[in-house]
């Protein structure tokens, strides 16, 4: 029975956020699908479930994952809380049962104080927050790549230079360096201030989720092992025959008398798997000194088929603007003649020109089609470096493992002395 009650809550929440996932305006399945099918859609939910219901789920997630709030944070806590008390109360037992002379709780004690530390850290700390007083400062860390980050790009919000690197976030209205994303589980950014926090606390998370998987499939085959469960048989309420112990049928019979500890083994088991990968993805950018934030950046570029990493070539408006020509009167004839007639010679414009316009009419045209081409030539030189930039944008930032995961867990270590100083007094005066 309680088996069944943890089935049927699970079920009941993955509904309530299907319904607000799909019912949502920015809902990344809706975007897909065309007007009239999704009018249908929406149609159908509305039918089915009351609006009221609708507007106050779409409400409350807006307001959990929109804005700066301690919901998550509670959930976490809650989560972690409600696997330990699982594993107190029903898996140290029987491991205790078992194997009393083991001392069961001295590494999930450490494991769990050490992921609370490190959480606190990741909620409370600074990610690297930009200033008008620090930009400059920030500034000197990176070069901007010319694609992604431009050098004196203001942000529009805080009115300040972003450093390269730095992103506004729209959650918490600032600019932090090194942006990576907003965690709502932290209720904070993770950036250059914290990533050395946040690191350590994936990691001892998915330790502590790995040893409490273990610990409860541990307990488990102990018990299995202590009754002789695969040894006996079971009647086949069909046949009425004895038939052997099977896989499926020990599951079966263990969820029954075990359901807290088997649902604990299932959530923990697919933790692993899916917050596994997420803690991979993070060490992978912390060994290539990439972020979540640029990945996004470069994928999201326009894609150009003579560029094979799938990035766009460069436009104009990525380069230094040209230098203005003033056109004369004798410009302005030369470039309608060129217009009008544009099978002719150039020769033959020109003699045009100067027989309206003089020679001082020539010599200044030559002189703007020499700076004009000057300045083609320029923006054609530009475009290849840069094309060139953007088929290296993954690996701008890489210096290497050893200064990458340096750069994570000393982030203002290449600062110099002073800059750092005035950094902590800013701090220390801030916290007055």
């Amino acid at each position: 029975m309680e088996f069944l009650i943890f089935i049927f809550g699970y079920v009941g929440i993955f509904a309530l956020v299907s319904v607000f996932v799909i019912s949502s305006n920015a809902s990344p399945f809706l975007s897909r699908l065309s007007g009239k099918l999704k009018q249908g859609l929406l149609k159908v939910i509305y039918t089915v479930v009351p609006g009221l219901i609708i507007r106050s789920i779409t409400n409350s997630i807006n307001y959990i994952f929109n804005t700066r709030n301690h919901v998550m944070q509670l959930v976490f806590g809650g989560l972690v809380m409600g696997g330990n008390i699982i594993l107190m109360l029903d898996v140290l037992p029987l491991l205790y049962i078992f194997e009393p002379e083991t001392n069961h709780i001295f590494l999930p004690l450490i494991f769990l104080f050490t992921n609370a530390a490190a959480f606190h850290l990741s909620c409370v700390a600074d990610p690297g927050q930009v200033t008008s007083a620090n930009a400059t400062m920030l500034a000197s860390l990176y070069k901007a790549d010319g694609i992604l980050y431009q050098t004196g790009a203001e942000c529009r919000t805080c009115k300040i230079i972003k450093p390269p690197r730095s992103k506004h976030c729209s959650i918490c209205q600032r600019c932090v360096h090194r942006f990576d994303h907003h965690c709502i589980w932290t209720n904070n950014c993770v950036g250059a201030g914290n990533l050395r926090y946040f690191l350590p606390f994936l990691i001892s998370l998915i330790i502590m989720i790995i040893n409490g998987a273990i610990m409860s499939t541990r307990a488990m085959v102990l018990l299995v092992q202590h009754l002789k469960i695969m040894e006996s048989g079971y009647v086949d309420p069909y046949t009425g025959k004895v038939n052997p112990i099977t896989i499926a049928v020990l599951i079966q019979h263990l969820f029954m008398q075990h359901p807290r500890c088997i649902f604990l083994i299932t959530s923990l088991v697919m933790l692993t798997l899916l917050l596994g990968l997420f803690t991979l993805y993070h060490v992978y950018l912390m060994i290539n000194n990439q972020t979540t934030n640029e990945r996004y950046k470069i994928a999201t570029l326009p894609s150009n088929n003579d560029d094979r990493c799938g990035m766009r070539s460069p436009s104009r408006a990525d380069f230094p603007k040209r230098s203005q020509v003033t056109l004369s009167h004798a410009d302005k004839t030369l470039c309608n003649s060129r217009e009008n007639e544009p099978n002719k010679s150039n020769k033959n414009n020109d003699k045009k020109v100067s027989e309206t316009c003089g020679s001082y009419g020539t010599q200044h045209a030559a002189k703007a089609t020499e700076e004009v081409s000057s300045n083609n030539n320029n923006i054609s030189r530009n475009k290849n470096v840069a094309t060139s930039v953007a088929g290296n944008l993954g690996s701008f930032y890489d210096r290497g493992i050893f200064f990458n995961v340096r750069e994570v867990f000393l982030p203002w270590a290449d600062l110099p002395c002073h800059a750092k100083s005035s950094a902590g007094a800013q701090k220390k005066y801030k916290k007055r």
